[in-house]
Parts: C-alpha cells; structure tokens; sequence
C-alpha cells in the first residue's frame, strides 16, 4: 500500500506526461493540404500593362472556379488553391481573348505572362479582306486570267471603297482586252484616289490617243481633236498625241498651236521616221506667221 501523498504526486506525474504529447499530435503543419499558385501579368503587344483584365481559372480535375483581376501594373495572383490541371482564360473588352491549359504543382507558385492582341476593328478586318481580294487578283492575272483577275480586284474594291491599285489594275486588264470605255472609267477612278499616280494618266493617254487616230480615220477631226486634248493633258510629253495635234491644228491653219506641238515632237522624238515632214510643216507655219496681217 502506497502512502496518500504518494499516489498524488504519481497522479500528477502521469497528467503531466500526457499534456506534453497532445501537441504533437494536433500539429497544423502535419494536416495542412498542399496549395498552388498562379501569379501572372496581363500586357498588350507593346508589353504595355492591361489592367481589369478578367482572369479565370477552371480545375478540370473537380470542377472549381477561380477567379482574380488584374491591377494597374497588370499583376494578378490566384491566391492558394489546390494543385492540379487548369484551364485559364483571360478577358478585357478590346482585346482578343486568351485560353490555354496549364498544371499547377504543389506548394509551387508558378509565374505566367500573357499577352492580350488588340482585336480587330470592323476597318482593319475590310482592309484586311481588301489586300487578300487584291493579292489573289495579281496572282490570278499573272497566270493569264484577266476575268477571274478582275472579279477578285472587284471584290478587294467592295471591302475597301478607295483601293486605287485595284481600280488601277482593273484599268489595266480592260485596256489590255481593249476595253476602252470600261477602263477609262476604272483608270479615272484610281486617278481620283490618288491624284499624282503616273501609271493611270499613261494609259489614260494611250487609250484617247488611239481613240483620236480611229476618229482620223473616219475623218471625224474635231472629235479626235478633244481626245487628242485629253490625252495631252494626262500625259503632255508623249511624243505621237504632240505630233497629231500638230497635224490637227495645222488642218485647222491654228498655226501657233501647231508650232507649239511639232517643236515638242521634234523634242520628244527627234529621230522619228516622220521628222522631215514636220519640219516642212515648221518652216511653212512660221512664215505664215511671219507674214504681216493685211
């Protein structure tokens, strides 16, 4: 038999041990689940922030959504969540939308970087219909086949209303086919959009120089004269539309006008086979305009 006051010292002995186990066998560290995270930045094409940006995240392993927002710098954090696969969104209104898929280890925060492109305007997406339409038009009448070619540098004009190479090329393929009144039409048209273009006002000269020299033939002469004045003012230093305007106006003894045109020729073309009968035409119209008026 124990005396009293040793059984109480063994009680207390006895609690004392137990006390001192127990917090080690409710430690927090040893229950904690393991976490991830996501830290990221959300920028433009020019690594400029984004910020507001809609960030979300999508455990496809259970189901569970998570979502953030980006700060002015752009940063965004998930925050601790279970590791697994993902799938991240990330959404801001003016830009093209981001989705991908991505596995976040455990109590690992992994960095991303995601780079928002600016999305399209209604004009920048016709512009861009509009060069497609145009490069097909050039492929197609590179390979010999001018209407399907004019169909697609049409449609590059329907997305794109002041495309002046398309109507210059549309110009080009009718007067090639000897369209004539069809590409003037179209060639004016890409004169008007651009106003210091030389390609446009050559052909423009071609197509009313050869015009005048039909109207000659049919001895409409006033008729051939407008388009041979036409011609000059698209194109004053083409050698032929001076010549026949000189002839024109010699027809028409409008000596000084006649002059002014055979010297130009004579310029542009001094090696012509038609060079001794101008200067024929020279000498007779200066004497002309020598003489005194009566």
């Amino acid at each position: 038999m124990y005396p009293a006051n040793t059984i109480k010292y063994l009680s207390i002995f006895c609690l004392i041990s137990i006390i001192s186990v127990m917090p080690r066998a409710i430690s927090a560290q040893e229950i904690r689940p393991a976490r991830a995270r996501l830290d990221g930045t959300v920028q433009n094409t020019n690594k400029e922030a984004i910020p507001k940006a809609k960030i979300q995240l999508d455990n496809i392993d259970n189901g569970q959504i998570f979502y953030s927002e980006s700060n002015e710098k752009g940063e965004f954090s998930s925050g601790p969540i279970p590791p697994g696969n993902y799938t991240l969104a990330v959404e801001k209104e003016g830009h093209k939308n981001y989705r991908g898929e991505l596995e976040l280890g455990p109590n690992v925060i992994q960095k991303l970087e995601i780079i928002l492109a600016e999305e399209e305007t209604l004009e920048q997406k016709l512009e861009k219909e509009a060069i497609e339409s145009f490069e097909k038009g050039v492929k197609l009448a590179r390979e010999n086949k001018p209407d399907e070619a004019i169909q697609a540098f049409h449609k590059a004009i329907e997305s794109k209303q002041d495309f002046a190479e398309a109507y210059l090329n549309i110009g080009i393929l009718l007067f090639q086919q000897q369209k004539d009144n069809e590409a003037e039409k179209a060639l004016l048209k890409a004169l008007e959009l651009k106003t210091e273009e030389s390609e446009p006002k050559k052909i423009l000269a071609d197509i009313n120089f050869e015009q005048a020299k039909a109207l000659i033939k049919e001895n409409k002469m006033d008729e051939a004269l407008e388009k041979l004045k036409q011609a000059y003012s698209f194109r004053p230093d083409h050698a032929y539309v001076n010549y026949l305007l000189g002839y024109l106006y010699f027809k028409k003894e409008i000596k000084n006008e006649a002059i002014k045109h055979f010297e130009a020729f004579l310029q542009l073309e001094p090696n012509a086979p038609q060079v001794e009968d101008v200067k024929r035409f020279l000498e007779s119209l200066k004497q002309e305009v020598k003489k005194p008026k009566n």
